[in-house]
């Protein structure tokens, strides 16, 4: 049975760009040169005090280069501002941020810079590199980044991402998102499936009736069912579509309140608009948007109809 592949354990990670190899080596003679020259001018000129003040000039600009942080990755590697988020790399080296999606990452590298604190190891710095086919890009961070369930499941990731959404809970009818806005086509299709009892047996649901303009109650068994689909491993089938987002939205039309916490696993999913989906289902279910997540941490990805359409959608609760 395939393993179902935890989603990213983080909202968003900032790094900052190293110093460039000039700027370092400019700093590192600044701050040698002045303690040479304050040892010479303090001590005099004898050979003793000039080879005393050449090994405090030596320290001093380690010092000072240390003090600048890891940079100078080499490899032709470019530094630059990054934001890692669930869905991506945004990559701050233009006017505009350069959206790189995980199938255009090839690998997610982390090192970590220690130090000693009164005899204890600590991490000082992360440095992240991110490389794609063509380029490799770097930034670095204070302290220790959670980044490790990303290098492992980087593959997994992309794999999910590029998978089209299912209309159905079975993952056999996809989805068009080049015509329609996703969102609305999804969620039409799940009222109509309760609207018109096509999952009454599956979802235990009583006789459709003209006079009810609202989705029944979710039974416990519907709501088991909704949940076994929203955990499932996904199909490795590239016809198999994604079932998880339709799932999603019946839950938030029945109220299955049982189901929640599957919704809310979602809400990082490393595809943009299964996380705006399972966002926008959450919300309509009464989840805090603390929990949640904001719909605006996706407008990098995922446009902003769609964006609109979910948010009127998680702010009208059942």
């Amino acid at each position: 049975m395939q393993r179902a592949v935890p989603p990213p354990d983080f909202r968003y990670v900032g790094l900052e760009p190293g110093p460039e190899r000039e700027r370092a080596r400019n700093v590192g003679l600044c701050a040698g040169a002045c303690a040479f020259g304050t040892g010479v001018a303090m001590a005099g000129a004898e050979p003793a005090t000039v080879a005393a003040a050449a090994v405090a000039g030596a320290l001093s600009a380690l010092l000072a280069v240390r003090g600048l942080g890891p940079g100078a990755f080499g490899g032709g590697t470019s530094s630059a501002r990054l934001a890692i988020v669930p869905w991506g790399v945004l990559v701050h080296a233009e006017d505009e941020p350069r959206v790189l999606r995980w199938a255009a990452v090839q690998s997610v590298e982390v090192r970590y810079v220690h130090e000693m604190d009164h005899a204890t190891p600590a991490i000082r710095w992360s440095v992240v590199r991110v490389r794609t086919q063509r380029e490799v890009f770097a930034g670095r961070a204070h302290g220790a980044v959670c980044l490790e369930r990303l290098e492992a499941n980087l593959p997994h990731y992309a794999a999910e991402a590029s998978k089209s959404l299912a209309l159905d809970l079975d993952g056999s009818t996809v989805v068009d998102d080049f015509l329609d806005p996703v969102f609305e086509r999804l969620l039409a299709e799940a009222r109509h499936a309760l609207s018109t009892g096509v999952l009454s047996e599956r979802l235990t649901l009583p006789p459709a009736s003209y006079r009810s303009v609202r989705a029944a109650a979710a039974s416990l068994q519907a709501q088991s069912e909704l949940r076994d689909v929203l955990i499932r491993p996904l199909a490795p089938e590239p016809q198999h579509a994604d079932p998880r987002p339709f799932a999603a939205l019946l839950a938030a039309e029945m109220g299955a309140m049982q189901a929640l916490d599957a919704v809310l696993g979602l809400c990082t999913s490393p595809h943009p608009l299964v996380a705006t989906v399972a966002r926008a289902a959450a919300l309509r279910l009464g989840a805090d948007v603390r929990i949640t997540g904001a719909l605006d941490e996706l407008s990098e990805f995922v446009a902003p109809a769609e964006l609109a359409m979910a948010a009127a959608y998680g702010a009208a609760h059942a």
